[in-house]
This record gives C-alpha cells, structure tokens and sequence, in this order.
C-alpha cells in the first residue's frame, strides 16, 4: 500500500463469489485461513486457480487491455514499481523459498551449497523480470544487485 503497510492479497465479491487473489501461494492459503476465521459457513471450500505471470500477461492481450496508455508518467511508475520490489524482496528475504528447500534465503545463504542455490535463485528472479515483452518496461529494469550483496553471495553473480 502508500502507507507501507503489507497486502496479502485482494478481495472482492462478484455476485454470489468471494474472489481472493494473491501472488503466492502461501498468501493465498494465509488469506483462505483468515476468511475461514472471519467468515466461518458463510463460504464454502475455496476453488483455487493459479496463474502465472506469463499466462495472465497473454490474457491481457488477448483481451485487447492497452497498459500503454497510462497517466502516470514512465519514470514515476518506475519509481513506485521498483519501491514497490524493494519492500517485496526485503520481505522475503525472511520467508520460506521451495526453491530453496523451504528455507528462507538467509538462511540459505549460511552454508556453501545454500550459497549456490542462493544464487540460482536470484539468477531465477532476474532472468524472469527481463523477460518482459518491453525490455524498458519497469520490471525489466528491476536491479537485483542490493539481494547478492545481502546474501553475501555477489562473489557467485556472473
């Protein structure tokens, strides 16, 4: 949010439907429990679909959304884009990572072959941000650097 303050996902009722959204599945399942909690036998068992970026990208394609319009100005949305992974990243730095056996990268990051797979995983990130269809878009141009040096793994970057 502006405020800083974190966003597990978004909720929204469409008709008779409780939508939950998340960017993770773990935040998916947090959401799912604090619904549970709150709303008790007002919802039913949650239908879960999980998208990737890519597909949902193809989607908005597909549908003709034109993101190129925006009023906000490219260097603003940069800025708030990036600020944005900052706190997103700085965050999980502290939370599990399947990819790196479920540990967080801290503490991956403790032993030598953590250390490696630190790496393969901040590779994985990067190469996944430049992926994006306009190399200037502001996830393209995300700077991964400030996490190989928290991790203490920059030696390994190539």
């Amino acid at each position: 949010m502006d405020n800083g303050s974190l966003v597990l996902g978004n909720v929204e009722l469409k008709g008779r439907f409780l939508h939950l959204s998340a960017n993770s599945a773990a935040r998916a399942t947090k959401g799912t429990a604090l619904i549970k909690q709150t709303l008790g036998n007002l919802v039913r068992a949650p239908v879960t679909e999980i998208r990737t970026v890519e597909q949902m990208m193809a989607e908005e394609a597909r549908s003709g959304a034109d993101t190129s319009r925006s009023s906000i100005r490219p260097e603003i949305a940069e800025q708030e884009i990036h600020e944005y992974l900052d706190r997103h990243y700085l965050e999980t730095l502290d939370q599990p990572v399947k990819m790196l056996g479920d540990k967080t990268p801290r503490q991956a990051a403790r032993t030598a072959g953590g250390r490696k797979k630190v790496a393969n995983w901040l590779k994985y990130l990067e190469n996944q941000t430049a992926k994006q269809p306009v190399g200037t878009h502001p996830m393209a141009t995300y700077n991964f650097e400030w996490m190989w040096k928290a991790l203490g793994v920059h030696d390994l970057r190539r």
